[in-house]
């Protein structure tokens, strides 16, 4: 046990740097003609991990590093793993570098830059360098980055899962945005905010909408009934103001897969609020709790020994419903030719004898013998595959999959007259 605190602050310092030189060491930059963006990367970050990418975008006149230092992204890249930068936008006649997003923010001076093909083009640019996990593109912006957040939801709802405006706002007319498809959006924004009011106003004539207007219009785009639930307790966002001061807001009933809208209210809020040292973990488990659609597949274990005829056998899962969970597609693999085989499935994992004994472990708990479906023989590609509806598998109780439960599944078959297993896989349904 270390009892010097002057070692332990040593040692504590040397982890730190440590850890420090890990991220420096993945970081790399990205230059499309604009100048290099540098894309931060979590403390030990494996390039071929899909990984989550998070941009935060600044007000007018401001910078990426300025925006930083006031939302404190990169204190919570390490401790929640994702890729993160803060690209500057392009500087007008006024000196002053900005996003030209909606009509009403904030190109004022009529420039022909288009933010968001740059943004998108910085998306898939990272994706064409390093893994990113598709299902974990955000955007977040403040103000004018705000604004540029919105836009990016318009034009990229393909590509983005979420994003977060801090003191922006979307188009005025709803039919100046056509997304491609559902897109979650979170809204933050401060009552007394008399730069871009709360409740909607205009920058050089141009109208544009309110917080509780901005959620609604995209709550609508998503399909969501327009009866809020306010049932949520309070949180804390502005430290100048006593007290849990933020109301919550969500439109989540009725929304398509992968949509939503929320709205946190900070009562007596600036334009700029004094935000909390946990502002950034706030957001990104709001962030993460709001991916696109589909399923997260990880594998848990192998065949203690390969099967009689040198088949590994390994199984794999596609699928994308967030909501009935019916499209999820078992596939076993590198399976022998013309052999038959089952899928099993448990809610437990955990390591019980292999029935047969010799050939390894079944990765599977105390629900283990539920034969979830019978595939037949596997072809000429040794695989066979199913699209199983897991709302209605024989098992007893439960008869459905909800968002956010783990089940495990492992295939048997028959390998040359000896029972054999693949590895198994958890997957995590969203």
């Amino acid at each position: 046990m270390i009892t010097s605190p002057a070692l332990r602050r040593s040692l504590l310092g040397i982890c730190t740097a440590a850890a420090l030189l890990a991220r420096a060491q993945a970081d790399f930059t990205v230059d499309l003609g604009r100048g290099p963006v540098t894309i931060f990367t979590p403390a030990g970050h494996d390039q071929a991990q899909p990984t989550p990418l998070l941009l935060s975008l600044h007000g007018y006149g401001s910078s990426g590093a300025s925006h930083e230092s006031y939302t404190r992204f990169l204190s919570v890249i390490d401790t929640y793993g994702f890729m993160y930068a803060h690209p500057d936008g392009t500087t007008d006649i006024f000196g002053f570098q900005f996003w030209n997003a909606t009509d009403a923010c904030c190109n004022f001076t009529g420039s022909n830059v288009d933010d968001s093909s740059y943004l998108r083009a910085l998306i898939d640019t990272v994706k064409g360098l390093v893994a990113v996990d598709d299902r974990r593109v955000y955007v977040m912006g403040h103000s004018n980055g705000g604004f540029m957040s919105y836009r990016m939801a318009c034009d990229h709802a393909d590509s983005v899962a979420a994003i977060v405006s801090l003191a922006g706002a979307t188009f005025d007319n709803p039919l100046d945005c056509t997304p491609s498809g559902p897109l979650q959006v979170l809204q933050i924004h401060g009552t007394s905010d008399n730069l871009v009011l709360y409740a909607g106003g205009d920058i050089a004539g141009v109208p544009y909408p309110g917080a509780v207007e901005s959620v609604e219009i995209w709550a609508t785009y998503d399909g969501c009934s327009l009866v809020p639930d306010t049932s949520s307790p309070n949180i804390n966002i502005d430290k100048s103001i006593p007290g849990d001061e933020t109301m919550v807001t969500r439109y989540e009933t009725g929304c398509v897969a992968g949509g939503s809208a929320e709205l946190w209210t900070i009562v007596g809020g600036a334009h700029s609020p004094a935000l909390v040292k946990k502002f950034p973990a706030l957001v990104v488990e709001w962030l993460y709790a709001h991916p696109k659609p589909g399923i997260d597949v990880q594998r848990y274990c192998t065949p203690a020994v390969p099967n009689s005829t040198g088949f590994p056998g390994s199984i794999d899962a596609t699928g994308s419903d967030a909501i009935a969970h019916n499209d999820v597609t078992l596939t076993a693999s590198t399976l022998p030719l013309n052999q038959f085989g089952f899928f099993l499935v448990s809610q437990d994992q955990g390591f019980v004898a292999n029935p047969g004994g010799s050939a390894g472990n079944l990765c599977l708990g105390n629900n283990i013998g539920r034969m979830v479906d019978q595939i037949g023989n596997s072809g000429a590609s040794g695989s066979f595959s199913a699209t199983i509806d897991l709302t209605v598998l024989p098992m007893n109780p439960p008869q459905e999959v909800l968002t956010g439960e783990t089940w495990h599944f492992q295939t048997w078959y028959r390998d040359g007259g000896t029972s054999n297993f693949t590895d198994g896989i958890s997957i995590l349904f969203r």
